[in-house]
């Protein structure tokens, strides 16, 4: 096979899938076609299906390296190492493979493929959208609605640049290659982060750690931010490796955690819920006026919160404790994130085991403070967004959609550990995109007159406790009659 290529057509920051899908464009061929060209000598012996492991992009390990740089007059495999360096390493101790920061689907700007141009910077995690464009990236054909797999492969394509469906990502025929062009520039401000790590790389400075979660972190618009918060903690008496691990030291953290969520609380009931204790003790207390009639409307500012802390607690029931005072909270943690929680710890604790071969429990007890702060409040937000709904309804959502309301709760953050050896002292950055939008005035509350007050707190508790008891003391079909009404309603708010 003789190969048509230029060197000029790959551009910085490219990654091989556009560079092989141009290349099979100008060779009118196909990416078997292509991988049984440059492959590997093992390739080459494989007779019959070739798997994804010698199909892959990121260290193009089904390639014969040597043949791909004289055929493309270009050592590809060092383009792609320096690019996918200068993203990851700041976080290059946060997971020990490259695959974990890049999406195994091609994710791609439309307008960057027009140019026949698809970059690293696309398929990297923490970008979700393109820094050329400033357009949210695709990740199915428009077409079909398939995800097109990040590798040399006919599965999901069919010519170049396009679908099996028929969809075309670019409009190119054979000498279409004057139209292939590259972005005019990249957004400066993820240029400058690109550049000061490609410094970093040279100097080997491992004083400084970024600490993120690659689901929860929106870089394009992080590196855009300054600080929201500077902590700078000055030499203090550390723990040892072991009392990370003892159970002293976990109750402590459990401690400040559950500490950190009663003061959520506490700020929710001076702020949002001050005028609102009434309708969550009615709530709780499954209060209503005489036994013969249906529960009263649900407020929504207290549906939000009985079932933000029931399920932040991930608590049996959502009636029965203490509505108004949170002392139960001091016991407790919030379970439901427990796995995010745990590692943003153990990301803490290695970096310093690395630098200091100690613990500093500050500087961990206020990165979780941060982040079950602004979790829990984020959290409530959520809850309170399908509040005015459910409440009506008087139902909730399934375990399975409190995860995704979990998930996209949790903060999008960033912190900068950074370490002076010359005095001993570490100072942590906190980033944080906060989401401005007010919902507290979407939603009116049926009880904010006095006399429902009033009434409120004349109602009768029908507690499923309290109702059991009434029908050992009086087995009478009224009060069988009430209990079946008692436990459907409060089958329709269980999760």
């Amino acid at each position: 096979m003789n190969v048509v290529w230029r060197k000029e057509w790959i551009n910085e920051y490219e990654s091989p899938w556009s560079v092989f899908e141009k290349l099979a464009l100008v060779n009118l061929t196909d990416r078997n076609e292509i991988l049984k060209v440059l492959g590997s000598t093992h390739v080459k012996n494989i007779k019959h299906h070739i798997g994804d492991n010698q199909r892959e992009l990121l260290q193009l390990n089904g390639f014969n390296v040597e043949r791909l740089h004289q055929t493309l007059d270009f050592n590809l495999q060092e383009h792609n190492n320096k690019i996918i360096h200068s993203l990851i390493t700041p976080f290059s101790e946060l997971y020990s493979s490259w695959e974990h920061w890049f999406h195994p689907d091609l994710h791609w700007c439309s307008q960057c493929m027009e140019g026949g141009f698809h970059s690293w910077l696309h398929q990297f995690r923490l970008f979700d959208e393109c820094v050329f464009h400033d357009l949210k990236l695709n990740h199915v054909c428009p077409g079909c609605r398939s995800a097109i797999p990040f590798l040399l492969s006919n599965r999901q394509l069919k010519h170049a640049f396009q679908c099996k469906c028929g969809h075309a990502f670019s409009n190119f025929h054979v000498s279409s290659w004057n139209e292939w062009r590259s972005p005019d520039q990249m957004n400066p401000d993820v240029l400058r982060w690109l550049q000061a790590n490609q410094a970093s790389m040279m100097t080997s400075n491992m004083q400084s750690k970024w600490i993120i979660h690659a689901e929860h972190c929106n870089l394009k618009r992080l590196v855009k931010e300054s600080p929201e918060a500077i902590k700078v903690f000055h030499s203090d008496d550390s723990l040892h490796r072991g009392d990370y691990f003892s159970n002293r030291f976990q109750k402590e953290l459990l401690r400040v955690i559950s500490g950190t969520v009663q003061r959520v609380v506490e700020r929710l009931f001076q702020d949002s819920l001050q005028n609102h204790q009434h309708c969550i003790t009615q709530l709780m207390e499954l209060r209503k006026s005489n036994e013969a009639i249906e529960f009263p409307e649900i407020c929504p500012f207290a549906y939000a919160y009985v079932f933000w802390r029931k399920s932040i607690l991930k608590e049996e029931h959502f009636y029965g404790y203490n509505s108004l005072r949170t002392t139960l909270i001091s016991d407790a943690e919030p379970l439901i994130i427990r796995d995010l929680l745990e590692y943003f710890s153990d990301q803490v604790f290695s970096y310093q085991m690395k630098i200091l071969q100690r613990l500093d429990a500050r500087i961990l007890f206020w990165i979780l403070e941060k982040l079950v702060m602004q979790f829990s409040e984020n959290f409530f937000c959520t809850w309170l967004e399908i509040a005015g709904k459910r409440s009506k309804e008087i139902s909730v959502p399934s375990w399975q959609e409190i995860e995704k309301m979990r998930d996209q709760s949790f903060p999008s953050v960033a912190f900068k550990y950074n370490f002076d050896e010359s005095s001993s002292s570490s100072s942590i950055e906190y980033y944080h995109l906060s989401k401005n939008e007010s919902i507290l005035n979407k939603f009116e509350c049926p009880y904010q007159h006095e006399s429902a007050k009033a009434d409120i707190q004349s109602m009768i508790s029908y507690m499923p406790q309290k109702v059991a008891m009434l029908i050992m003391n009086n087995p009478s079909d009224e009060n069988k009659m009430l209990q079946k009404t008692v436990e459907t309603y409060v089958k329709k708010l269980n999760f």
